[in-house]
Order: structure tokens, then C-alpha cells, then sequence
């Protein structure tokens, strides 16, 4: 039967407002050193963006704030059929591109229920897609076992017989882990503003650190969760990778994929920074879910990319040839 063209409208909310959206994480991941661009209409805001500029060798970047994982546009919209509110997101987006300052590099990532994709590539820019994956919180730790490759059930089951996992309040718990996982010279971790928001997430009860001690109360791996009204991250983790136990980190995850489940959270892992990690998520069963990140770039960047490119490959080649 067709449905008649008056239907009632259909309401969609606004992008989800993050915990990176929220002015004291803003506050602490820049020392209050950011923007907001709003968008309004007949004097109402319906949109704002928050960004950070930064210069580097002449070049002009718009980028979001360290250990901020998403910081799309939100949408502050009346209830309205899907194309209408497709079209005001597209005409919103239009004027953020148009408004916001010059720039040789920006990167914007969008939350996978951001919807503002698609109007930031026919503005012109490039879309290019991370993966993450989530855990609804309606899906029960009990489900996500048995959903679990063997392996990965086999590991968290022996490491949860082996080790003992403590909740606490400690990041410097993490800190030393980190700088066992990697000698401070390797460690790209920027630990003062890691510990600001940190302490900032405590006061507002939206965060914990997670740590495994084997038998002999040697810290073995550690984890720092934060979490929003919606989400629970598995935001930082680090290892010690000489460790004789196998799956302490599946462990963690474990143990904080419960967690997001006792809150009613949906889980993000967070997303992945190498292959292997990437397949060890991928072992808890769970469908990869697209994390967007819109691309701008001038002439000139590209120019620049495509030079440093370029000599990069003849320096390796004359490695080659040498060694050869």
C-alpha cells in the first residue's frame, strides 16, 4: 500500500554530542587554545565546529586536538523527513567550508554516526575511512565470547586464571607501562597533556584506568577507559611486551567491554594503529564500522607531499644500491 505524502515527519537527532566535544576536554587537551566556528540561522545556532590552528614550517593546518578521537560538526536541527535534514546538513556544511579560515592541511574525524560525510565531499573535499569496532550495549558480554575467535576465547579465559586485574584512578600506572612498552626515546605520548585530560575526565567521573599484575604483583599490561553519555572508549593501552603470559591485553579488553556493558555503553575499541592489532580486534567477531576523516589540502601541501615522496624513494634507492 502507498503511504500517503502526509505522513508524520520522522525525528533525527543531532550528531551525538562526545565527550570531545565538551568544553572541559577542549579546555584541557589545548589549554584552551581552540575555535569554535557557529553556523546560524534567523540568529539560532544550528551548527558549531571546534578545531585547533596550528603553523609548521609556513604551513597552515586545521587539526583536531591530541587524543581526541572524533570532533566532527554538530547539528542542532528540528525534527524533519530524512531529505530535509539531509539538505539543511548539506547547506549547514556548505557555510562551515566557505567560513572556515585558510588553510594548507585539514583534518576533521567524524564519529561513525556522524552523517555529515557526504555534504563535506561534494564541498570538495576527500573522505578517506578508518575502522573501528563497536559493541552495542544490548549485546551481552556472554554473546561477544561465544562470537569470539577460539584463540581469542582460549587467551582471555587462561589470562583471566594467570593474572589479576585492579581498577583505579592511577594514570601514572599507565605511564610507567607505556614507558615499558617503549623506551622514552620511542615514545611519541605527550604524558602532561595525557594526564590533564585524564584528571579532567576523574572530575567528572568519566574515566578509570585498568591494570593486569601477574602472581608476583608484576604489572603486566594497563588501560585507560573514558566514556560519555553513549560510548565507552578503549581509549589508551600499553603492554609489557617481554610478559611471559599470552593475552593480557584480550584480557583488558574483556574486562572493559564488561565494564561498557554493566554502564549500558556501547563499546568502542577505539580503533587500531598497526595490522596486527587491527586483526587481534578483528578476532572478537565483531563487524568493522567506518570512522570518516575529511581531507582539505592546497596546492601548495600537495606539492610539498609529493616532493618529500619523491626524495624519500631516491634516498632509499641509493640505500639499496649501496648495500647492494
Amino acid at each position: 500500500m502507498l503511504m500517503s505524502s502526509s505522513s508524520p515527519d520522522v525525528s533525527y537527532p543531532s550528531v551525538e554530542h562526545s565527550i570531545f566535544h565538551e568544553s572541559w576536554w577542549m579546555d584541557a587537551a589545548t589549554d584552551g587554545n581552540y575555535e569554535t566556528l557557529e553556523i546560524r540561522n534567523a540568529g539560532n545556532i544550528v551548527s558549531d565546529f571546534h578545531y585547533c590552528r596550528k603553523k609548521h614550517l609556513g604551513m597552515r593546518y586545521i587539526i583536531p586536538p591530541p587524543y581526541t578521537r572524533t570532533l566532527g560538526p554538530r547539528f542542532f536541527l528540528p525534527a524533519s523527513k530524512p531529505f530535509r535534514r539531509g539538505q539543511k546538513i548539506r547547506n549547514i556544511v556548505a557555510e562551515l567550508v566557505r567560513k572556515l579560515p585558510k588553510y594548507d592541511h585539514l583534518k576533521i574525524r567524524l564519529d561513525p554516526s556522524d552523517d555529515s560525510a557526504f555534504a563535506f565531499s561534494i564541498c570538495g573535499l576527500q573522505i578517506r575511512n578508518e575502522f573501528t569496532f563497536r559493541i552495542a550495549p544490548d549485546v551481552t558480554p556472554g554473546v561477544v565470547l561465544e562470537q569470539c575467535d577460539q584463540k581469542t576465547r582460549n587467551l582471555i579465559r587462561s589470562a583471566s586464571q594467570k593474572l589479576e586485574v585492579i581498577q583505579s584512578a592511577d594514570i601514572e600506572a599507565f605511564i610507567r607501562m607505556s614507558l615499558v612498552d617503549q623506551s622514552a626515546s620511542e615514545n611519541r605520548h605527550d604524558f602532561a597533556t595525557m594526564a590533564k585530560l585524564f584528571e579532567a575526565c576523574l572530575r567528572h567521573d568519566r574515566a578509570c584506568v585498568i591494570s593486569a599484575y601477574d602472581e608476583k604483583k608484576k604489572q603486566v599490561s594497563s588501560s585507560v577507559l573514558i566514556w560519555d553519555e553513549k560510548n565507552l572508549y578503549y581509549w589508551l593501552s600499553a603492554r609489557d611486551r617481554n610478559a611471559s603470559i599470552p593475552g593480557a591485553n584480550m584480557l583488558l579488553i574483556w574486562e572493559a567491554l564488561k565494564l561498557a556493558s554493566a554502564k549500558a555503553l556501547t563499546f568502542d575499541f577505539d580503533s587500531f594503529a598497526s595490522v596486527g592489532t587491527a586483526k587481534m580486534l578483528a578476532s572478537f567477531g565483531q563487524p568493522p564500522v567506518l570512522r570518516p576523516h575529511v581531507i582539505g589540502a592546497s596546492v601548495r601541501y600537495e606539492w610539498e607531499r609529493a616532493a618529500n615522496s619523491t626524495l624519500m624513494s631516491l634516498r632509499d634507492y641509493w640505500k639499496r644500491k649501496i648495500v647492494a
